[in-house]
């Protein structure tokens, strides 16, 4: 009975478990719904027991999603043009400039300036050297006519002509250096009109008439009361017109005082302009040299120093000056003369620009040293080299070009 039991109770096993498998084969899902959460567990000591099944499964996933990445195609990165490439540098350059300007701008706002740049004002010209400027050719049967004329006992000159138009010119010991006397004035009137062009100075600014400043000699300001004041313009123009001394010295204070105006000479270029002293400088001092002179009034003359307004008026203060020039004896007075003269007992000069009634204009400065104090012929030859290049300049024809074309090259 307890076998027939047993056989009983296994048949009924056996149908219970074919009746569980139809079941599984027909609701796979239903019957071990958590067959995809967790693994099933492995039999002891099988080879899988000893395989973590996430670990595997995380595998897989990354190995699928590799060769997923794999299968899909590449873009490929293009390559720049050469626009492209111009246009970034051009941006990148325009950026880099930006950034540097602003980095000047910040610096000069910031450091002090030094004593030479603040002297080398908007309007000043490129440092150069006097000798620069006389490219064109030397004129032998001037320059014959001159060197006969200068050669006088007792007397040493220096004196230079040179012809606006075409450069030509002639000269005896062009870079002597003499003392200057009041010739000193035109440099002086032009570094005024300058610091008026950069706004340094105001023409109608009042200017305090001062005991340390009063200049004795000509001029009308020293018979003013002292603490009376005048306006630059005025001191500027009474310095060339009449030769000023009082107003000429106002002028050479407002500008900063003598080293400032040396200083500003060198940067011009002169070589042997110089201003030591206060005026009047009867002692000779403040010195200059035909060819300094020349050049500089050349300069003016050529717009390279000064706006056309203020050239103009510089020239009209020279036109205005009242003492007779000492080119002006043997010449007609349909000359136009714009200059300044220069008296000492020891020394007589004149610079200036000369228009003749031909169209011709051309620059002049001769200086005279005289061994016997005030000897008149010191003048009267000044007179002569003038009226020397006056007649040449005069002829008809084109006498320059002709006589320039047999001379040799400076």
């Amino acid at each position: 009975m307890a076998r027939a039991g047993e056989g009983k109770g296994s048949s009924s096993a056996r149908e219970r478990s074919r009746d569980l498998g139809r079941r599984q084969r027909r609701f796979p899902q239903a019957a071990s719904p958590s067959r995809h959460l967790l693994p099933a567990p492995a039999a002891e000591g099988s080879l899988s027991a000893s395989r973590p099944q996430p670990l595997r499964f995380s595998r897989q996933r990354a190995i699928d999603r590799m060769r997923q990445r794999a299968a899909q195609p590449r873009r490929l990165r293009r390559s720049p043009t050469l626009a492209e490439v111009l246009l970034r540098g051009l941006g990148l350059s325009l950026i880099l400039g930006l950034t540097m300007a602003g980095l000047s701008q910040l610096l000069q706002s910031t450091t002090p300036a030094r004593p030479d740049q603040e002297a080398m004002q908007l309007g000043d010209p490129p440092p150069t050297l006097p000798i620069d400027l006389f490219r064109g050719q030397e004129i032998p049967a001037l320059q014959k006519r001159l060197a006969a004329l200068a050669d006088q006992p007792g007397l040493t000159v220096g004196a230079l002509f040179w012809e606006v138009e075409t450069g030509a010119f002639a000269g005896v010991r062009p870079d002597q250096v003499f003392p200057a006397a009041s010739v000193i004035k035109i440099p002086i009137l032009l570094a005024f009109l300058q610091a008026v062009e950069t706004g340094q100075v105001r023409l109608d600014e009042r200017l305090t008439l001062r005991e340390d400043l009063r200049g004795g000699g000509a001029g009308v300001l020293q018979t003013r009361p002292l603490g009376s004041q005048v306006s630059a313009l005025e001191a500027a123009t009474l310095m060339s017109t009449v030769s000023d001394n009082f107003a000429a010295n106002l002028i050479i204070d407002r500008l900063g005082g003598r080293e400032a105006l040396n200083q500003k000479f060198r940067q011009w270029g002169l070589q042997h302009t110089q201003v030591s002293w206060w005026l009047p400088d009867l002692e000779g001092t403040n010195t200059s040299s035909p060819r300094d002179m020349v050049w500089l009034l050349s300069q003016v003359e050529q717009g390279r120093m000064l706006s056309r307004r203020s050239r103009d008026r510089f020239l009209d203060i020279l036109w205005r000056t009242q003492r007779p020039s000492y080119f002006r004896p043997n010449l007609g007075q349909e000359v136009r003369i714009a200059h300044k003269t220069g008296t000492l007992r020891s020394v007589v000069g004149d610079a200036g620009i000369l228009d003749l009634p031909n169209g011709r204009r051309y620059v002049a400065a001769v200086w005279v040293k005289r061994e016997t104090p005030n000897d008149p012929k010191a003048e009267e030859l000044i007179a002569k080299l003038s009226e020397a290049a006056y007649e040449f300049w005069s002829a008809e024809g084109e006498p320059t070009a002709a006589a320039a074309a047999d001379s040799p090259q400076p």
